[in-house]
């Protein structure tokens, strides 16, 4: 399929540009992020709209609710990871020897970092100040980060640049999902079955990925686990971790945080701004990770051509941040009036301040693949604290100032740190 569109496409380009479809590497790189790109906009498109309609059915106090739970458990996602992934797909495209011995291990710290989060998050639903129906969720959902463990299959599919194997157990996941949603609204049950179905998300897929690796002709119980590799990754990698801690609690601080100085249902008002920005977060994302073999490759190849493809890479993200954000914030008020309906109009004025912040979040995920690819694990770490901290402290001071709007100013500032940051760094270094 892909073969016929990219023909259709070199017939309209101009003839002085025909010569880039003929190139085998970035025909294999485009193909990559073309499939990429259809799995995740399939599953982000049906469960944008599921979730709309669920915010409809539930309405600003209990969306607020779920939404509160699911922040709060999501600061805890970046322990379940314990900053492996970036490293294991480094290593998966330097030594594809080392395939079963890589993804064996990165399983078995996965599982370690999934239960760690789960309890940590168990934890701070016990000591935080909430109704039970609130813990008991962030309880339920903490689950999904032991579950989640499986999902390293999608790194070694990412590293071998054949993101097609596993789109077909996304598409699968999401239309089990989507039915279970819509049957949670058909017959009128509520926040408790929601979180049940989020937890069971994490299952379908993972199961589809298992399907998909052993239909690729490999075998999970060929995996193995090297505690001296577990050593060398995670000395590697725990600066990542905290790097990702950083990230995660700049995503998801300022919902906690409305929820603590306000309340549940401002919380779902801005959830509904919130939920129209993050569709478009899988942009960079695909595009950083199809592309980051590349930008390796690149690096063993030669300086010019790295730097080339990084000049590149930030352009690109950049272009795409302003093209999105334009329309969505001169379109807010149509937007928020048509998915989610009267009762969150308050949305309005956040959405046209928050969907901004997409320019810097681009740029940061640039910014990000090319300090993995210098190795620089520690700056990733310092430059994500920075704009942490930078979210937290704008955030106590501008939500009791101007409410909700304040929280999306003090995203919009920080997403920018990471790149103003690295941007300073490099122009001191030389």
């Amino acid at each position: 399929m892909f073969d016929k569109i990219l023909l259709v496409i070199e017939k309209l380009t101009p003839t002085k540009w025909r010569w880039i479809f003929k190139h085998e590497g970035i025909r294999r790189y485009s193909a990559n992020t073309v499939w990429m790109f259809i799995g995740q906009l399939f599953s982000l498109i049906v469960a944008f709209f599921i979730g709309v309609w669920l915010a409809r059915y539930l309405g600003p106090y209990n969306y607020g609710i779920i939404s509160y739970a699911l922040a709060l458990a999501g600061l805890f996602a970046f322990i379940a990871d314990l900053g492996t992934g970036g490293i294991i797909s480094r290593d998966l495209v330097k030594s594809p020897e080392k395939r079963d011995e890589l993804l064996g291990t990165g399983f078995r710290l996965k599982l370690i970092g999934g239960t760690i989060a789960f309890l940590a998050a168990t934890i701070a639903a016990l000591v935080i100040k909430s109704d039970p129906l609130t813990k008991v969720l962030i309880v339920l959902y903490s689950t999904s980060f032991i579950l989640a463990a499986i999902n390293i299959i999608i790194i070694f599919f990412q590293a071998e640049v054949k993101a097609k194997k596993t789109v077909q157990a996304q598409v699968m996941a999401t239309i089990i999902s989507s039915i279970l949603k819509v049957l949670l609204i058909l017959f009128g049950l509520g926040v408790f079955w929601l979180t049940l179905i989020y937890v069971f998300d994490v299952v379908w897929q993972g199961i589809g990925f298992i399907w998909v690796y052993e239909k690729y002709g490999l075998r999970i119980r060929q995996w193995r686990f090297n505690p001296v590799l577990a050593k060398e990754i995670w000395r590697n990698a725990w600066p990542l971790m905290l790097s990702t801690a950083a990230s995660v609690i700049l995503l998801r601080i300022d919902q906690v945080m409305i929820g603590n100085l306000m309340d549940k249902k401002a919380v779902g008002i801005y959830a509904a701004a919130v939920k129209i920005v993050e569709i478009f977060y899988f942009v960079p994302s695909i595009i950083c990770a199809s592309l980051f073999p590349a930008i390796i490759n690149a690096k063993k190849t030669g300086v010019e051509m790295y730097q080339r493809r990084l000049r590149n890479l930030y352009f690109l993200m950049g272009v795409i941040g302003i093209l999105i954000a334009l329309p969505i914030s001169l379109l807010a008020k149509p937007i928020i009036s048509i998915l989610f309906g009267a009762n969150y109009l308050l949305a309005v004025p956040i959405l046209q301040i928050y969907i901004w912040s997409g320019v810097g979040l681009f740029l940061g995920f640039a910014v990000n693949q090319y300090l993995m690819a210098e190795n620089a694990t520690r700056t990733i770490f310092w430059v994500n604290l920075a704009a942490m901290l930078a979210n937290v402290l704008l955030n106590v001071w501008l939500i009791p100032m101007v409410g909700l709007s304040g929280a999306a100013i003090a995203t919009l500032i920080s997403y920018f740190v990471i790149p103003v940051l690295v941007w300073l760094r490099d122009r001191i270094k030389a």
